[in-house]
């Protein structure tokens, strides 16, 4: 009779232990998760809007987005970098990026300018487009 109300408390404690780790990675995976669901909606939408603008306007050579930084741990600065110069068209590029934010499930309120900001419940993102 005692051995099984030992094997009870072992499996008990097994099962303890395994959800402690489950939980530990379980925060940083979803950490991450966010983070790179955010850089993804960002290039996405930065790629939808350059090959919009450029089918829009045939003058236009194309731009391809060659990068997407992000430095920072609690305010995220994420830099878009591109292959030719995007000043005069930065609203439409940063409207795009909204609009793939938000179908991915994030709201950002960007109302225009220069940076469009996205505040969750981990980070404050702040997207800027580099010429």
């Amino acid at each position: 009779m005692e051995q099984r109300g030992q094997i009870s408390v072992e499996f008990v404690l097994l099962a303890a232990i395994v959800l402690v780790v489950v939980l530990a990675f379980g925060t940083a995976i979803a950490n991450e998760n966010e983070l790179n669901s955010v850089a993804a909606a960002v290039k996405v939408g930065a790629e939808n809007g350059t090959t919009q603008l450029s089918v829009i306007n045939a003058t236009m050579q194309p731009v391809r987005v060659t990068s997407v930084n992000m430095t920072g741990t609690g305010n995220v600065t994420i830099q878009v970098k591109f292959s030719s110069s995007v000043t005069s068209k930065q609203g439409s590029i940063l409207q795009s990026i909204n609009q793939s934010l938000t179908s991915s499930g994030y709201e950002t309120n960007y109302a225009g300018g220069n940076t469009l900001t996205l505040q969750t419940s981990r980070h404050n993102y702040a997207i800027t487009l580099v010429s």
